[in-house]
């Protein structure tokens, strides 16, 4: 089943603007990364629970569909 927490999300350091990754589920759960070009200490954020609603919005989609279709159903990726 498709698991939106293991989505990766590539963002810009703030600091030096070098392009780093990170998923769902760290922006989630307010890790702490490292950026891979200065080295720096980078506190991902999920403002306003925005991640996290989204997450459980899609989810209950899912079930809804699975529903539909009698538990028949996956998603691929």
């Amino acid at each position: 089943m498709f698991d939106l927490d293991e989505l990766s999300v590539e963002f810009k350091c703030p600091g030096c603007g070098f392009s780093n990754e990170a998923t769902t589920k760290q922006f989630r759960n307010g890790a702490t990364i490292i950026c891979r070009g200065c080295k720096a200490d980078i506190r991902l954020e999920d403002h306003e629970g925005s991640v996290k609603r989204a997450k459980k919005e899609i989810d209950q989609s899912f079930e809804e569909l699975k529903k539909a279709f009698g538990g028949k159903f996956e998603i691929k990726l």
